[in-house]
């Protein structure tokens, strides 16, 4: 019998990640739009490009790796978004972002409300929401959606006042946070300094009435914690070559498993995994199978 494929969206930015003279598609809800699709779950952009050769080569690019375009909307004034992306010794990116650019206005269309409503799952971010405009849709839409599993992957760029009152709102609507070592450390700088890690987990738990929270702490691992029990993951040694996506494929991994009531202690597993599978190549959505994780996995167990 098949296994059940749940529709699993991404809404918020889609660009292009530069590299140089190559450029790699990106942007968090993207990459893990995508990332679902080929963990075997149906994964579905909300986006928004420009009416350029980039926001076409996006679609075209979507539409190679099997993903619904249809809802990614088209901006006649603003360009596609863009990102410069560095890489140092340990294949941590360094990003320029560009503002102004078409996802910044992404739209609350009649539409995309349907799909989000008729969706098991999304997830979405705090980059998406730096304009007002992107921002009351993203709340909007999400909002809407009553009965489906949100997720809120932090994915900071910066901390001031406005980017706490998001990262705030956001916590409210959503039903998981994802957040990495460096996000974790800003937020405990400013909202609870004196916490540990695992406290300031459970605590977000608690006062947000979350069903899970996600710490990805790179090559040392990860930690999840539904409020009261907590799996911990090691780090697994790769080869790394980018990080970039590593954390949408933890993403991706976590809500494949989680909808389909795995234990926390597998989604962690499982999550790590995916993870480190993906720091091993360039570009932020590298293309594999679910085959090609299992066989990663039985490698990392010594058993082949």
């Amino acid at each position: 019998m098949t296994e059940k494929q749940f529709r699993i969206v991404g809404i918020g930015e889609i660009l292009w990640d530069i590299y140089g003279e190559q450029k790699f598609l990106g942007g968090a809800p993207a990459n893990f739009a995508i990332h679902c699709a080929q963990l075997g779950d149906i994964g579905i952009v909300l986006s928004r490009v420009g009416k350029d050769q980039l926001g076409e080569d996006i679609k075209q690019a979507l539409s190679r790796r099997n993903i619904d375009a249809s809802f990614v909307q088209i901006d006649a004034d603003k360009p596609t978004g863009t990102v410069e992306v560095e890489l140092d010794e340990k294949g941590k990116p360094r990003f320029n972002c560009h503002t102004d650019v078409a996802f910044d206005y992404l739209q609350a269309t009649s539409e995309s409300k349907n799909l989000l409503q008729s969706a098991d799952a999304i997830l979405f971010g705090t980059l998406a929401q730096r304009n007002s405009s992107s921002r009351e849709a993203i709340q909007t839409l999400v909002k809407s959606a009553k009965n489906t599993l949100k997720i809120y992957d932090i994915n900071l760029r910066g901390w001031n006042d406005e980017i706490k009152k998001t990262a705030l709102r956001s916590l409210q609507i959503a039903d998981i946070v994802k957040l990495n070592d460096d996000e974790v450390a800003i937020l405990k700088s400013n909202l609870a300094p004196k916490r540990s890690d695992v406290d300031f987990l459970k605590e977000l738990v608690h006062k947000y009435n979350l069903k899970l929270a996600a710490l990805t702490l790179g090559e040392r691992g990860c930690i999840l914690t539904d409020g009261v029990a907590l799996a911990r993951e090691n780090g697994i040694k790769v080869t790394v070559k980018d990080t970039t996506g590593c954390g949408d494929a933890f993403a991706a991994s976590l809500v494949h498993y989680f909808l389909r009531n795995a234990s926390l202690s597998e989604i962690a597993r499982q999550s790590n995994l995916v993870g480190a599978f993906v720091a091993q190549f360039k570009g932020a959505t590298p293309i594999y199978t679910m085959s090609d994780v299992e066989n990663f996995t039985l490698k990392i167990n010594g058993q082949s």
